[in-house]
Parts: C-alpha cells; structure tokens; sequence
C-alpha cells in the first residue's frame, strides 16, 4: 500500500520536528518469494526532492539500498552503493531493520503496523554517532 506520513502525530527527540506541510510517501508492493518493493518520495529540509528504493526481504541479510545520490552513479557507472540494509521480523505485524554505510551500522529502526490496520510507527530509540540521545517515532498512515 501507500503510506503517508503525519507529522503532526509524530515525535522527534532531539527534534527539530519537519515542516507540518511536508509530504512524505511510502509505497510497499509485494513481489515473488517474499520480496517487497519499497519507494519512499519527500522533500529535504532545503526543499529539495528525496527518494530511496529498494528491494528487501525479512529475512537478517544485508542487501544494497538506493536513494538519489546512488542510484545515478550506479546506473552511469555501475558503481555498487556504499548503503545497506538488513530486515528481520519481530512478530507477525513488526519488523526491524538495520542500515549500514560503509558497513558502520546506524540505529536500528522498529516497524510496527497498529491493530487498526490503517496506521503504523517506525520508532529509532538510541545513540546516535555524534552521542546525542534519539527517540523519534513516525507515524504513517494508509492513503490506499
């Protein structure tokens, strides 16, 4: 489905919170052999348009993720991303991935899909490289 996020339900520690009329949509399609297509678009702080894509599958592997700066260089060149991530299921409605840069692991990010169906969080609690304490949590609700 179609996700888009609320930004005004959300919680952002050490903040600062996005712009409430910033658009952001994530597009999840179920592919063969338990992959899923994910495509998120939104804009930067400065304005500018964001995209990530992938293909991924629940099951711990580490695996190549695009956004706008390396899919280009990548389609030009051939040159492999420096970005992964690795997904792992908690329960039946949670699931948690890892993204990596250069194989150094960022903080760890929990999906989890509310009982109502229509709206899931995707909380990242921790410390992040630079010391400083992180407990945001999206929320996302269905569009179609």
């Amino acid at each position: 489905g179609t996700w888009e996020r609320n930004v005004e339900r959300a919680v952002y520690i050490p903040g600062p919170r996005p712009p409430s009329d910033l658009v952001t949509l994530y597009q999840f399609s179920a592919l063969p052999d338990g992959w899923t297509r994910f495509f998120l678009t939104s804009t930067n702080a400065q304005g500018a348009p964001t995209f990530q894509l992938a293909t991924f599958k629940v099951d711990g592997q580490i695996r190549p993720w695009h956004d706008q700066n390396t899919l280009g260089l990548f389609m030009a060149t051939g040159q492999q991303t420096n970005l992964t991530r690795s997904y792992r299921r908690i329960d039946a409605t949670t699931i948690e991935f890892t993204g990596y840069t250069g194989g150094v692991a960022g903080l760890p990010t929990v999906r989890a899909l509310l009982p109502d169906g229509n709206t899931y969080t995707q909380t990242v609690r921790g410390t992040n490289a630079q010391g400083v304490a992180v407990n945001n949590v999206l929320v996302f609700e269905r569009v179609r």
